[in-house]
């Protein structure tokens, strides 16, 4: 848990100083006023990241030349201090005194599990968007995942600047044979990431129809499924086998059960085989390198797979209204919160204004579930009336 924090320069906050304490936390004030900033600087703190901006400098107040955001977490007995400094040409990061290379190196440890309106593009949005949330949640699970993540991601990069130079010149630099060892790299990546991918959507796609069912009143069923750009098999949106109430309860509390990936990363049953997809892989790139040269970028991979979510036979993306959509993606994220209590500890929950988009009876099945996770949560709001539940403390912002 986050026990106190400091904000300068970021956005419309500035010498913002606050101390936390367990259980809930509301943050309200007129918009404007700063609530979402702060759970922004939170969330930078613990993921390496912000949910608003792609470049950390967009977080800078208009008018001023550096950000800085400094916190103190507390988990099971152990201090941790982190500290950010955002120039407009540098950025320093410092976790316990010491300096680390950049802010993504936060990542891994004191995970944060956002909520916000703009989640139903995790429903509407592109794969892209789906891609970034499963990828997420897979670091969440193995600091070797995030190894695996962030090699093929490299690997593919120089992959395709090869094949961009061969398009416009005819040739690239190191020849055929840079470009074999390129390939090779990327299938084994490839292999590794898609065998990860596969074990965590069998983890979390029961959890999410189950939490689905919870929130909707059992008015309907969804269904999910790893969508792989290379296997057929795996392109059916084949479903999960639903948990009912008492089964979810017990998942959301047990590391043992089943379908969990055990300490080696293979499935019990044995069901995923990663030389298998490898060896697919590896045929799929031979037949689409005439092509690759020709467009100049990487047409295969799991750069290119989708997380399937569907309603009855049909995908939500297209077919789920909007009340379908957001009740799918409050349920993502709640599966995001048991995958980080199963493998770090327990997540911070940060709510940015999602009740005023449910309706009561989804507001209240949302109370219910945050108060069973015992998450600290820090929710911003404009309303506090709009709360379906009483916090342990509050904190009002004024313009």
């Amino acid at each position: 848990m986050i026990s106190k924090i400091f904000i300068d320069g970021l956005r419309s906050l500035n010498g913002f100083e606050q101390e936390f304490g367990p259980g809930i936390t509301v943050v309200h004030g007129p918009n404007g006023c700063g609530k979402t900033s702060i759970l922004e600087s939170i969330h930078l703190l613990a993921q390496g990241f912000s949910f608003r901006a792609r470049d950390l400098k967009e977080m800078i107040a208009w008018n001023g030349d550096e950000l800085i955001v400094r916190a103190t977490f507390e988990d099971a007995g152990r201090v941790t201090t982190r500290a950010v400094r955002v120039g407009r040409r540098s950025c320093e990061v410092r976790e316990n005194g010491e300096s680390l290379k950049s802010v993504t190196a936060l990542f891994g440890n004191l995970p944060a599990v956002i909520m916000q309106p703009s989640d139903i593009e995790l429903l509407r949005g592109a794969p892209e968007v789906r891609r970034r949330w499963l990828d997420e949640i897979l670091c969440f699970r193995s600091q070797a995942n995030a190894a695996v993540l962030k090699r093929y991601r490299r690997v593919l990069q120089q992959r395709n600047q090869w094949l961009r130079q061969y398009k416009r010149e005819g040739a690239a630099t190191g020849g055929d044979a840079l470009f074999a060892v390129l390939t090779e790299q990327l299938v084994d990546l490839g292999a590794k990431l898609w065998a990860a991918r596969i074990e965590l959507s069998k983890e979390i796609s029961p959890i999410i129809t189950g939490y689905y069912r919870k929130l909707s009143g059992g008015v309907d069923e969804i269904t999910c499924a790893y969508k792989s750009s290379i296997l057929k098999e795996l392109d059916a949106l084949d479903g999960a086998e639903f948990l009912d109430d008492s089964e979810l309860d017990k998942v959301a509390a047990d590391s043992s059960v089943a379908y969990i990936a055990s300490d080696s990363g293979e499935c019990e049953d044995g069901s995923v085989d990663e030389n298998a997809l490898r060896e697919a892989y590896r045929r799929k790139l031979a037949g689409l390198e005439y092509a690759e040269m020709i467009q100049g970028i990487t047409l295969s991979g799991p750069h290119k797979d989708d997380l399937g979510v569907c309603i009855g036979e049909s995908e939500m993306r297209s077919s789920g209204s909007q009340g379908q959509c957001r009740c799918a993606a409050v349920a993502m994220r709640f599966a995001a919160v048991d995958v980080a209590t199963r493998y770090l500890s327990k997540p911070i929950l940060l709510l940015d204004d999602i009740f005023a988009e449910l309706d009561v009876n989804r507001r209240d099945a949302v109370a219910s579930l945050i108060r069973e996770k015992a998450c600290q949560v820090i929710i911003a709001t404009p309303q506090l009336e709009e709360l379906p539940f009483t916090a342990e403390a509050s904190i009002e912002l004024r313009i």
